[in-house]
């Protein structure tokens, strides 16, 4: 073959190539990449909001800022969550830090689960990870990701699986917005999926009654302050309910009862009003919905004069 018909030829297959590569990658193929800017922008940046939301990863996939605010008088809110999170004194101390001290409404909203009320979760691991993370170089590591995002290497083989049926889709669909939530759904939800890590979750780590009147006595002092503070339970199967109230030892009405006197108002959510993916966590229309009805349930209790 002459030199002109082999460049045609090796132009054709690159095309072709080309095309097979927009058609059949997966936007998920790269979303290790995604995830990580997310949680460094998140964390290094010091911008304040009149609201912010606190909590693990159930409020961060769960609540919608952006739909929240609009059903809250377009007031700016923040989703500040983290995985695995629980209410230890440095974590309380960083929401507080992301809240605008001189907004005239100033509220707190807080996602509590049980699992955010142990030992363990106190520690924040995951939001003590990020912090450390934050102090590099944040723009260096941000151009880095985007780089490496772009030119993030693609198996031929895996792309022709794909084509031909036999290497099916990421069932996860993830979208990180700017506002701090996580909009995330499954193609093939199993609300079942989570009981299997919820049956060992709290052995040997229920529900910490040190956590629970550190987080109270924090409660109370931002009140103190003016601080509206709101605290709700984020919806989870039946299921799982039961293990947070058998192992996890938690009693919602006792909490809500403590969190009241403490100048919270608490907000009842009806977990079978809302679908989970996977038994922990909202799918994206149903984070969508309870946003929207958290904040006119919110608005309802405050008043309309009061924000």
């Amino acid at each position: 073959m002459k030199a002109p018909g082999r460049i045609f030829t090796v132009l054709v297959w690159t095309a072709l190539l080309a095309v097979l590569f927009f058609v059949l990658r997966d936007e998920m193929d790269t979303e290790e990449l995604k995830k990580n800017r997310y949680w460094l922008a998140k964390t290094s940046s010091g911008d304040q909001y009149p609201i912010v939301f606190g909590g693990d990863s159930r409020v961060f996939r769960g609540l919608s800022p952006a739909v929240f605010s609009s059903n809250f008088n377009d007031i700016p809110a923040y989703n500040y969550a983290y995985w695995a999170n629980g209410y230890g004194k440095d974590y309380l101390e960083g929401l507080y830090a992301r809240l605008d001290s001189s907004a005239a409404f100033r509220m707190i909203v807080l996602g509590v689960s049980p699992h955010s009320l142990t030992k363990k979760t106190a520690r924040s691991l995951h939001y003590q990870y990020e912090l450390k993370r934050a102090k590099g170089n944040v723009r260096r590591l941000m151009a880095a990701s985007r780089l490496e995002e772009f030119f993030a290497p693609y198996r031929v083989l895996e792309l022709f699986d794909r084509a031909l049926g036999r290497s099916a889709p990421h069932n996860i669909r993830i979208i990180y917005h700017d506002d701090g939530w996580v909009e995330t759904w499954w193609l093939r939800p199993d609300t079942t999926r989570a009981e299997r890590s919820y049956s060992t979750l709290f052995k040997d780590d229920p529900v910490d009654e040190e956590v629970v009147s550190a987080f109270l006595s924090c409660v109370s002092g931002w009140t103190k302050e003016g601080i509206h503070v709101v605290g709700y339970r984020p919806p989870a199967s039946f299921a799982i309910r039961a293990f947070e109230e058998g192992m996890g030892e938690f009693s919602e009405a006792e909490l809500v009862a403590r969190f009241e006197e403490a100048g919270g108002i608490w907000i009842d959510v009806a977990p079978g009003d809302y679908l989970t993916y996977d038994g922990s966590h909202l799918e994206h229309e149903s984070a969508r919905r309870l946003s929207g009805d958290l904040a006119r349930a919110i608005s309802e209790r405050l008043g309309k004069g009061s924000y």
